[in-house]
């Protein structure tokens, strides 16, 4: 079987989750964004909204495991995502928080754009590659 294509193959896969993008009737954003824009993350129990900066989303096909390579990503359809943690100095407060079933939000600014709930942990404890 062969790897399947990756937007960020040099960073392992901390978690994968199930993500939609919201309308812009909902605040979402007034256009479709394209695979591996730059998100902030927001857990969804965090009142205060306090934002945590993550590698790009790479939305995939859960059937190949290809990234997403149409543009632009669909929006208000729930989507597969792979997420790594590449900040070392954030990832052990993630690996405390989390979880299959975990709801989170990315962020613009202080707007969120889009929902998702983790679904897998994966490398979550691996070392991201240095630079």
């Amino acid at each position: 079987m062969t790897e399947p294509d990756r937007l960020y193959p040099e960073y392992p896969i901390d978690f994968e989750a199930r993500v939609r993008i919201l309308r812009a009737d909902e605040g979402g954003r007034q256009q479709p964004p394209r695979n591996g824009i730059l998100w902030d993350f927001s857990y969804a129990v965090v009142k205060t909204r306090q934002l945590h900066m993550m590698l790009y989303p790479d939305f995939f096909d859960p059937i190949t495991g290809d990234s997403w390579r149409e543009l632009p990503v669909p929006v208000d359809e729930w989507l597969h995502v792979r997420v790594s943690v590449v900040s070392e100095h954030m990832r052990p407060f993630h690996q405390a928080r989390i979880r299959a079933g975990t709801s989170f939000y990315y962020c613009e600014g202080s707007r969120i754009v889009a929902e998702g709930t983790v679904t897998r942990i994966l490398g979550l404890v691996e070392a991201s590659p240095r630079s």
